[in-house]
């Protein structure tokens, strides 16, 4: 019976590390058949990350204790795009920590080795926002500029209105602000912004108004801004 005893023991010893029982779990652990061992650009933690779906969705399933939101937040360098845990404070990551680059913080693990050989990591960088009119923290679309319209304190992207006064209609998800070519730089060129009446339109910005008129805007960014916007005559704004 002391042999057997020894004989367990000593399998136990050798047997392999379980795969994580979710997605976005620490590579040390494995990481999950759809998923890469990722590091950020900038940032010395690494995690495990799935690609996004096709219409930039991310799987839901989190680590046991983790509170951080999946995002598709993350790209290589050849276009690829991967999903991330959005955390605000450690707390949101279980046993991981909030590492913060670029304004957002990103659920991480400290970078270690696997037993024996070094893990494969797959270099990305925070993604640009998946839609038009989102924070420029996180990169504006090509043919969006970051924007600050004179007189408020934050800044959003803004694509230029078409010819027709058409702007486009995606915006960030959890908005239902409308998109409007609302603004004009002293050149005249015009641009759009998402009008608003409160801040639950603006999804993770907020309604910051100016002559009767709300704007939904993040705080500022830092980012390299477009020259002054100023808001359209009521009469242009709604078409009168």
């Amino acid at each position: 019976m002391r042999a057997l005893l020894l004989l367990a023991c000593s399998f136990g010893v050798h047997a392999q590390v379980a795969t994580n029982p979710t997605h976005y779990g620490d590579p040390k652990t494995g990481c999950e058949s759809d998923e890469q061992a990722v590091r950020v650009q900038g940032l010395s933690g690494d995690f495990c990350s799935p690609k996004c779906s096709s219409s930039g969705s991310c799987p839901s399933d989190v680590p046991k204790g983790d509170s951080a939101t999946p995002e598709c937040a993350l790209r290589t360098t050849t276009g690829d795009k991967y999903c991330a845990l959005i955390c605000q404070s450690d707390s949101d990551c279980g046993t991981g920590s909030c590492q913060k680059i670029m304004g957002v913080g990103l659920c991480t693990y400290d970078a270690t080795k696997k037993i024996g050989m070094e893990t494969t990591m797959t270099q990305v960088a925070v993604a640009t926002n998946p839609s038009h009119y989102g924070n420029p923290k996180t990169g504006c679309e090509s043919d969006e500029q970051a924007v600050r319209v004179q007189g408020l304190s934050g800044d959003f992207c803004s694509p230029k209105c078409s010819s027709s006064g058409s702007c486009p209609s995606d915006v960030p998800k959890g908005d239902s602000a409308t998109p409007e070519c609302a603004l004009r730089t002293t050149t005249g060129d015009k641009y759009c912004a998402l009008i608003c009446q409160s801040d639950s339109d603006c999804g993770l910005g907020s309604c910051e108004k100016i002559m009767g008129v709300g704007l939904c805007t993040y705080p500022a960014s830092g980012a390299a801004l477009a020259p002054g916007l100023q808001l359209l005559p009521s009469e242009a704004l709604h078409g009168r």
